[in-house]
């Protein structure tokens, strides 16, 4: 479908995160897309939303893609840790656009069946060590070898963080508004605030700077909802990563393992983690986090 210049949809759906909802607006879209290609779409360009509802990518749905100008390009923020399996990822997602975008049956005719150009960009919005911007290749999955390469597949990453990002959220000032938003999220925490007014202070402070105005204006409760929802779901697995369980599961003992699995739910338990929540990451169930 076509999207028209400055809407954004009245109801964001629960499962999209604030990247998506701040970029399905066709002004934002191209100023990204322009900021990245150094191109100058303006708001004539015809534009079609081609988005995929799929977990390929991550269950929060932080990705867009869409059509421009006989290109399909492909949009995704990545939060917390960097993963060198991007290139695999947007494959795998291509593949799946393609498949519906092609009629059933024309890629048995003779005829070659004429495909958008893709185009693939991460914008990296945590706090690892990521050069300011970098290509990562689908070849890296490949053993080494003398043979030929038949596939190749190249995605280019941006780190918008401060202050590695600062040149590239120069050309965006709506990407500059997005990561100075987490940004301040981030300091409000390392003052000790808690996850609710620390969102509450980094908002108030984007209205001070006037970034993101317009769109805060219009979703501030629902943008306050998603930030809350996701950075407490990086919180989640931080905790998680951090905690033993991993050594318990590589030792290979079973009784290791489930005793960490309980001591892990029983920690989160205390930090007032849904119930649902625990049984996605301990993979225990209702009853025996009820139990605890």
């Amino acid at each position: 479908m076509n999207i028209e210049p400055n809407t954004i949809r009245s109801t964001p759906p629960y499962q999209d995160g604030l990247f998506r909802i701040l970029f399905s607006d066709k002004e934002h879209l191209l100023e990204l897309y322009n900021a990245v290609t150094g191109s100058n779409y303006g708001p004539e360009a015809e534009v079609e939303i081609t988005t995929l509802d799929s977990e390929i990518f991550d269950r929060r749905k932080n990705d867009i893609s869409f059509l421009l100008n006989g290109r399909l390009i492909v949009f995704l923020e990545q939060q917390s840790t960097v993963n060198r399996n991007m290139p695999l990822r947007f494959l795998l997602y291509c593949a799946k656009t393609y498949g519906i975008m092609v009629p059933q049956g024309k890629i048995y005719r003779s005829k070659v069946v004429p495909l958008p150009k893709p185009q693939f960009f991460v914008f990296y919005t945590g706090t690892e060590d990521m050069p300011a911007a970098e290509t990562m290749h689908l070849s890296e999955c490949f053993p080494e070898g003398d043979e030929e390469l038949t596939l190749e597949l190249a995605v280019k990453c941006f780190n918008i963080s401060h202050p590695r990002g600062a040149a590239m959220l120069e050309r965006s000032r709506t990407l500059q508004g997005y990561s100075f938003l987490l940004q301040q999220i981030r300091q409000e925490r390392q003052k000790g605030k808690g996850l609710t007014e620390a969102i509450n202070a980094a908002i108030q402070r984007c209205k001070e700077e006037a970034y993101l105005t317009t769109f805060l204006s219009q979703y501030e409760g629902e943008v306050r909802g998603m930030l809350f929802r996701y950075l407490n779901d990086d919180e989640f697995r931080e905790f998680y990563s951090k905690n033993a369980y991993e050594d318990g599961h590589e030792d290979g003992r079973a009784e290791g393992r489930e005793e960490e699995r309980l001591k892990l739910a029983a920690g989160m338990k205390a930090k007032g983690i849904p119930a649902e929540t625990i049984c996605e990451i301990t993979g225990l169930s209702q009853e025996e986090i009820t139990a605890l």
